[in-house]
């Protein structure tokens, strides 16, 4: 029987409250996952990645602080958290055909295991969890 891979610390990213956060969170997560060897699950984790980000920096009140990306692989998931200041609370909600927006937390809803939030010291934090692939 194969050993498992032991729990990866979790590895952080600050970002500024900025629309460059996105793609820097995009190229930090694409990285990391390279490493642990998680290629297969790049692209949905990004395009979870990113929709969160993008959601944080929005809402989050102008000059009140960054964003705070946080990845973690346990034995059995991807484990991906972003905090901000922020106190809108994400909601997945049906977007209209011809809206441009609004469907970030569809998608995270349609693609990740598990996905949630809670409050955090001054503000919360959503996440998801992908799981890992067979080994």
């Amino acid at each position: 029987m194969p050993e498992l891979p032991a729990p990866a610390p979790a590895r952080t990213l600050s970002l500024p409250a900025s629309p460059r956060s996105a793609a820097l969170a995009r190229r930090f997560s694409r990285l990391l996952l390279a490493e642990w060897g998680l290629d297969d699950l790049a692209d949905d984790a990004v395009l979870l990645l990113s929709e969160l980000v993008t959601n944080a920096v929005v809402h989050v009140p102008e000059g009140s602080g960054g964003v705070e990306l946080a990845l973690t692989r346990t034995s059995a998931h991807l484990l991906a958290q972003v905090t901000d200041c922020g106190s809108a609370l994400p909601a997945c909600a049906p977007a209209r055909d011809d809206s441009e927006g609004g469907r970030g937390m569809w998608l995270v809803e349609q693609i990740a295991d598990q996905w949630g939030h809670h409050a955090s010291p001054g503000g919360k934090t959503v996440w998801f969890a992908l799981p890992l692939p067979a080994a």
